[in-house]
């Protein structure tokens, strides 16, 4: 009994059901690693502390939610802090492209917008974020389940702000 010889030329109805199935098993390879933003997908609240540049410090309560846009390359974000004395009303988009993030913000309340510029990577964003008045530098860890963010302002009347965030 001889072997069928195995052969390199498939009917072009074939080839083209195999470069199907390779192109959709690298998208949903893709998908199943998720993107930069998937640990931070979701709803999310929590506490932490906000300091004064009069080293008052005061504790806050924290809602936040994004949401991922763009296959998971953007997310949309809002974050909500309240304290006995204030309240910020942030609202942010960022796009990822490799480890690298761009976006812009908007704060509601005192009425100031800017850009942000940082890394991402492994459920950690570091950066930093801009006004023509106001600088900090951020950072924002998820794995998940907890997260962690650290804002350090430069300028204005808050100096420091850390909270610790759990998926609602």
């Amino acid at each position: 009994m001889s072997a069928t010889p195995f052969s390199l030329r498939a009917p072009p109805l074939k080839a083209f059901g195999l470069a199907a199935a390779i192109v959709l098993a690298a998208a949903q390879s893709e998908a199943l690693a998720g993107g930069p933003f998937q640990k931070f997908a979701g709803e999310w609240s929590g506490g932490g502390q906000i300091v004064g540049s009069n080293g008052r410090s005061e504790s806050i309560r924290c809602r936040a939610e994004y949401v991922e846009a763009k296959d998971g390359a953007a997310l949309n974000q809002t974050i909500v802090f309240a304290s006995e004395s204030f309240k910020l009303d942030i609202h942010s988009y960022a796009e990822a492209s490799g480890e690298s993030l761009q976006g812009y913000w908007r704060e509601t309340g005192r009425d100031l917008s800017g850009h942000m510029t940082g890394r991402i990577s492994g459920g950690r964003f570091e950066g930093e974020i801009v006004a023509p008045t106001f600088t900090a530098t951020i950072s924002l860890a998820s794995n998940g389940r907890t997260q962690t963010l650290s804002i350090r302002p430069r300028g204005g009347d808050i100096s420091d702000v850390r909270i610790e965030l759990k998926r609602r």
